[in-house]
C-alpha cells in the first residue's frame, strides 16, 4: 500500500543523521539544483510506501557497513569491487523506485559521482561520517570499477 505524500519516508530514510546536517544538505541541494528539483525528489520519496522506504534504508545501512570494511583492501580487489557493484545496483534500484522508471547508470554518470564523493565537501562528509578515509577510498574504487566495467 502506498503512503502517498508521506513525509515520514524522508525521516525514515535519513534516520540517524543529525537534523542540522539534513537541513544544511537540503539548503545546499536547493542552491545547486533549485527548489523545483529538490521538491520533485522529496515528492518522489513521499510516494514510496513505508515498506519500500525502510527497505532502501536497510540496504543503504548495510552498504555503508560493507564499504567501511573495505578500507584496508586494494581498490582493485574482488571484495572491494563487489561492494562497488552492490552500490551501483542499489543506486539504480533506488533511483528507479523514486522516478518510477528504469534507471541505468553509465560510465560518465558513475565517474562523475565518484569524483564528487572525493571533491564535493558535502558528499565527502557524508562518506567520512562512516569512516575516515572512506570518501577517497570508495571514490577511487568506483572509478576503477567504471574504467573496467562501464566503458
Amino acid at each position: 500500500m502506498n503512503d502517498t505524500n508521506n513525509p515520514e519516508n524522508k525521516d525514515t530514510l535519513m534516520q540517524g543523521t543529525p537534523s542540522e546536517d539534513l537541513e544544511r544538505w537540503e539548503k545546499i541541494a536547493r542552491d545547486r539544483v533549485g527548489d523545483e528539483k529538490v521538491d520533485q525528489r522529496l515528492e518522489q520519496l513521499a510516494n514510496l510506501s513505508m515498506e519500500e522506504t525502510l527497505d532502501l534504508k536497510t540496504q543503504a545501512d548495510a552498504l555503508n557497513i560493507e564499504m567501511t570494511k573495505t578500507l584496508d583492501l586494494e581498490i582493485s580487489s574482488e571484495a572491494v569491487q563487489a561492494v562497488v557493484k552492490k552500490y551501483l545496483d542499489y543506486t539504480e534500484l533506488a533511483l528507479s523506485k523514486l522516478q518510477n522508471k528504469p534507471i541505468k547508470t553509465d560510465y560518465e554518470k558513475f565517474s562523475a559521482f565518484a569524483n564528487s564523493i572525493a571533491n564535493d565537501e558535502e558528499k565527502r562528509a557524508a562518506f567520512e561520517f562512516f569512516a575516515v578515509g572512506l570518501a577517497d577510498h570508495f571514490s577511487s574504487a568506483m572509478l576503477y570499477y567504471a574504467e573496467n566495467n562501464l566503458k
